[in-house]
């Protein structure tokens, strides 16, 4: 019975660690997901006035 409980409290220490590492993870995950996102808009957003700027300087030209 003593070996039954003892593999029980290793057994639920590795769950618990293991749970803690995935959290971290997670939050590591959605932390650079975020990253990631904002870098992208930031990236269309500045290709979209690179291309706008494009378009009216041919504006200026053609007139």
């Amino acid at each position: 019975m003593y070996w039954f409980l003892l593999f029980l409290g290793v057994v639920a220490v590795w769950l618990l660690v293991l749970a803690l590492l995935g959290l971290k993870l997670w939050g590591q995950t959605k932390a650079l997901t975020r990253e990631l996102v904002a870098a992208q808009s930031k990236l269309e957003q500045a290709q979209s006035q690179a291309g706008s700027g494009q378009t009216r300087g041919d504006e200026r030209v053609r007139a």
